[in-house]
């Protein structure tokens, strides 16, 4: 009897190995053993741990380059059952053909098949489909078994950035906040402020130590885990749709759609002006020419024995001041603010009387989408108790929820902005007044920093110099109102000072001067 030559191939997956104890080891013993009492030479021995839903395996590919190798060398493949072989049909069939004309007869041991005899192309057939068919089943029941987790909302997956894997009370796996959540929520503030592109945060956000590719910041940047939600795909019949999760949130719902809304083009912000760096020229970036519009630079020059610096132009209009005297100007401008104080009462009474109506404003829109929101959570819960009675199937109420959950978050984040209300408020007021009445002051013992924050934040439409005099480029600031001489503000009878509205011709077009013309020397006093 022809001694036969065998090649012998043991396989395993990762989860096979767990959950059914597919050894390689046990399987090499076995198959090692029936060789030897059936007369079976080995030549070879191929093990790997890989999938076998198709025949991209890294030991496969060797075994087949072995083979075209050594031809004749050996004449069957030999392993345990045909689902170590594969778990793809329709790959098999091809592979088989291939083997069996490179000579190779691929054979199980434990399901043994005589390719010459037709019947058997039968049980190869249930060989082959029921790997595939357990394959399939159990890719069902995973994906089944995903959805529910994300509907009930929990996170699948990798963590995210920001995020760890973790183990809940119940020992199921969950996400809970890392060392990186505060960077994370971070880098979602500045994204807010409107004042940067986005790969600048992405860039800064690296530099601090968490590292981003561009396209995982996008996703970063616009994905509701990190409000607490979860996205639950599409699949067939069933719609996308977000449901609450169970992880932390790591941001506000409120943070994280004012970032929508600047990634979106909704709500810019000016990007700020690159403004001076010498303590001389404190007002660069913050002053207009007053002939072409463009922003003035500032630059020192030599002449009798010391350096003289001037605010200029680099058009054509070849406009230059001494910055000694726009910088003078300027702190003029200052003391008329703090010093106006009928203006300043005049603002705090505008002021309280505006957050008096905006506050009945508010709870009127709240009231009103309150009762939008009732409306629509009505309609949800009649189309599920006609679901439950058998008036809808199951398919038309997925589709009436899709509808209705859309406008229902947009009602929600309504009700979350309008019901938020700064607790400080009257602090925030009491401070900024107080400012506004020290203005002056606070300007002078600010360094170079702090100096340019106060005129930012003060002066966001810019100034311009003309005539030896500071003035706003917009005539109807509120900076013009506090420049506004104080015998203009006229009390009514009852002493309360009026709410007032400058006509549009008590201002020149050009901005508002000052009320004096003395050039106060620079203070040195400070605030206790």
């Amino acid at each position: 009897m022809k001694t036969r030559k065998a090649i012998i191939y043991v396989r395993v997956s990762t989860d096979e190995q767990a959950e059914k104890g597919h050894s390689l080891s046990h399987q090499e013993e076995r198959l090692r053993s029936h060789c030897l009492h059936n007369n079976i030479e080995v030549v070879a021995f191929f093990k790997e741990d890989h999938s076998a839903k198709s025949f991209e395996r890294p030991t496969f590919k060797k075994l087949l380059d072995f083979i075209k190798a050594n031809k004749n060398l050996a004449d069957m493949l030999l392993f345990l059952k045909w689902d170590r072989f594969s778990r793809n049909a329709a790959d098999a069939y091809a592979m088989i053909n291939q083997l069996m004309r490179m000579g190779v007869e691929p054979q199980a041991m434990e399901q043994p098949l005589n390719m010459e005899i037709p019947e058997h192309k039968f049980m190869l057939a249930i060989y082959l489909a029921a790997p595939e068919v357990e394959n399939d089943r159990r890719a069902l029941n995973i994906l089944a078994g995903m959805r529910k987790a994300m509907k009930e909302g929990r996170w699948m997956g990798g963590a995210p950035k920001g995020y760890r894997r973790s183990r809940d009370e119940n020992n199921r796996p969950c996400i809970v906040p890392s060392k990186d959540a505060e960077l994370i929520r971070w880098a979602f503030e500045q994204m807010a402020t409107g004042h940067y592109h986005i790969d600048e945060v992405r860039k800064m956000l690296n530099d601090k130590g968490v590292k981003v590719e561009r396209s995982a910041f996008w996703w970063m940047m616009r994905s509701p885990v990190y409000v607490g939600k979860v996205i639950v795909p599409p699949y067939k019949d069933e719609l996308a749709m977000i449901v609450p999760g169970q992880h932390e949130p790591t941001v506000s719902e409120r943070l994280f759609y004012e970032v929508q809304d600047v990634l979106e083009g909704k709500r810019r912000k000016e990007l700020p002006a690159h403004h001076s760096k010498q303590e001389d020229l404190p007002l660069r970036g913050f002053l207009k020419c007053p002939s072409c519009g463009r922003n003035l630079t500032g630059s020192a020059s030599k002449g009798n024995g010391g350096r003289y610096y001037y605010y200029h132009c680099k058009n054509a209009c070849k406009e230059r001041q001494k910055a000694i005297e726009v910088n003078g100007s300027f702190y003029e401008m200052l003391l008329d603010i703090s010093s106006n104080e009928k203006a300043l009462k005049s603002f705090e009474n505008i002021l309280s009387d505006h957050y008096l109506k905006d506050n009945k404003q508010k709870k009127a829109e709240l009231e009103k989408v309150n009762k939008e929101l009732e409306v629509i959570r009505k309609r949800l819960d009649n189309a599920q108790m006609m679901t439950l009675d058998g008036a809808l199937d199951a398919t038309e109420y997925r589709n009436i929820k899709a509808k209705l959950e859309p406008e229902m978050s947009r009602l929600v984040r309504k009700q979350t902005e309008l019901n938020s209300k700064d607790e400080n408020e009257e602090e925030i007021m009491e401070f900024g007044f107080y400012f506004l009445r020290n203005l002056d002051k606070l300007f002078t013992v600010a360094d170079l920093e702090q100096k340019h924050r106060i005129l930012g934040s003060t002066f966001p439409e810019k100034l311009v110099f003309k005539n030896g005099q500071c003035r706003t480029t917009s005539p109807e600031s509120a900076v013009s109102l506090l420049l506004k001489p104080s015998k203009d503000l006229k009390g009514n009878k009852k002493g309360r000072t009026k709410n007032f509205v400058l006509p549009s011709g008590e201002v020149e077009d050009n901005g508002v001067e000052p009320m004096t013309s003395c050039m106060p020397c620079k203070r040195s006093s400070q605030l206790s």
